[in-house]
């Protein structure tokens, strides 16, 4: 049966493109008569299949009365996707053509309907007087709409039905496809599958690179104007450029890469700058707008690491067997707290105890210091470091050192043992200030000068006396 129809149809198609077609009587007590002006061919038909409508006995009606949809070789086709192409074959009753006596190339027929494709007139069949079960008459012709594209929308194919150089209104025709298959293609989405900003911690009043790969969903439509935007929290102002990029066209499962240059402020404190990416496109067939998903990137913004260490405060030498203790200060100049801060000591011939310190957690604006104390077992230089790690704001692990050196000189020497066969007068001990001589004449002299002293004293106290006596014998002459 399917076979049969397929022939069928091809042979109305080129049958109607030679002008020539036979086409059934509408009922079995009507009769069919070919227009005397045309050449009648063998009466072979297709078989459209019946739209379930019956002509009326109206003298100004035309009406389509059955249809058959195939493809560009005759065979009948059952879906009709979209974007696909077919030919519409209908046979229509003309009530108003027969009464007026309009001839087949006077007949117009056009597709009225964004929903199909058909550029031209309907090539138009032979006409056949035909007669009705009321007696009425009416032509019966074939209309060709060949190559229409569907474009998907719906499936109801409106026709407007005209008469040229008549005074006839134009008849406005429909018929409905069930074969078409209505579904809007997939339209892809938009997402974001990457970021970056950079291999390097982002650092405030510093710019840096916000990259991302923009993808579009699978689909079976492009994507038209798109375009990629963001939206920046405060404190975060663009570098160069502008907020918005427009990428064009984008084919289903496909990416594109697109760069920002953006600045935090030097006083950026918030820690993480939330950055929120808007994408939006239309649907290249179908005009259907697309918004991606918002995404918000969160990009961590640590202030400049301002971890400094002081001078080191140690004697330039000790002696050996002594201990020397060596300080070292530092401060946290930056605005964020520095954490895990540990100090190490490392050297030779140091002869520290305990050379690792946990000291803890740095405020921003404080300082501090770190004490190690060290007892060199041999004489020389010692070198040595003091080694500081700490994580900053980012988590980051982080290091500083200084070095430092200072001597050991040897200890006193009060004498040498000596071998065992030295004399016995090197090891007695060697005597030290003026000899017994020397003490015993400076005590002489000392009596010496208190004998004399002594004898003056009198002499003078005698003479005193003397004096005063003779003064009294005068008198008492």
């Amino acid at each position: 049966m399917k076979k049969a129809s397929r022939f069928a149809a091809l042979l109305a198609a080129v049958m109607l493109f030679g002008s020539v077609a036979a086409m059934p009587a509408l009922a079995d007590d009507a009769t069919s008569t070919p227009v005397p002006t045309a050449t009648a061919e063998p009466t072979v038909t297709p078989a459209p299949t019946d739209n379930g409508q019956s002509a009326p006995n109206n003298s100004g009606s035309a009406y389509i009365i059955a249809q058959t949809v195939t493809d560009a070789a005759g065979g009948e086709i059952t879906t009709i996707d979209r974007d696909s192409r077919f030919n519409l074959i209908l046979r229509v009753a003309d009530y108003g053509a027969y009464n007026n006596f309009i001839p087949a190339d006077q007949i117009s027929a056009r597709i009225n309907s964004s929903a199909f494709t058909f550029t031209g007139n309907a090539e138009v069949g032979q006409l056949y007087e035909e007669t009705d079960a009321n007696g009425a008459g009416y032509y019966s012709y074939v209309l060709l709409f060949r190559d229409v594209i569907y474009n998907g929308g719906g499936n109801s194919v409106p026709i407007n039905l005209s008469y040229l150089n008549s005074t006839m209104a134009m008849q406005q025709l429909s018929v409905t496809l069930g074969q078409c298959v209505d579904e809007d293609p997939d339209t892809p989405n938009l997402m974001i599958r990457a970021s970056s900003y950079g291999n390097e911690a982002v650092v405030a009043g510093t710019p840096f690179t916000l990259t991302l790969t923009l993808y579009a969903t699978g689909g079976q439509e492009n994507l038209n104007d798109v375009v990629i935007s963001l939206t920046l929290p405060d404190g975060i102002t663009m570098t160069s450029g502008s907020l918005s990029n427009y990428l064009g066209t984008m084919a289903p499962k496909s990416t594109r890469d697109v760069s920002f240059s953006l600045t935090p402020s030097a006083g950026f404190t918030g820690g993480v700058a939330n950055i929120t990416v808007n994408s939006v496109g239309t649907g290249a067939d179908t005009n259907k707008a697309v918004t991606g998903m918002s995404t918000t990137i969160s990009v961590p913004v640590s202030q400049p690491d301002r971890f400094e260490l002081g001078q080191l405060e140690l004697s330039d030498s000790i002696t050996l067997g002594d201990s020397a203790s060596v300080t070292l200060n530092f401060v946290n100049k930056g605005r964020d707290a520095l954490s895990n801060l540990e100090a190490t000591l490392s050297g030779d011939n140091l002869g520290a105890d305990t050379t690792v310190q946990y000291i803890g957690n740095l405020n921003a604006g404080s300082s501090n210091s770190v004490d190690f104390d060290m007892t060199p077992t041999q004489e020389g230089t010692c070198n040595g470091t003091i080694t500081l790690t700490y994580e900053d704001a980012n988590g980051t692990l982080k290091t500083v050192s200084k070095d430092f050196s200072f001597s050991v000189q040897p200890a006193m020497d009060y004498g040498d043992s000596g071998d065992m066969d030295s004399n016995m007068d090197d090891m007695q001990p060697q005597q030290t200030g003026l000899p017994l001589w020397a003490y015993l004449a400076i005590g002489a002299a000392v009596i010496v000068v208190v004998v004399v002293i002594v004898v003056v004293v009198r002499k003078k106290k005698k003479a005193a006396a003397l004096a005063k006596l003779e003064e009294g014998n005068d008198e008492d002459i």
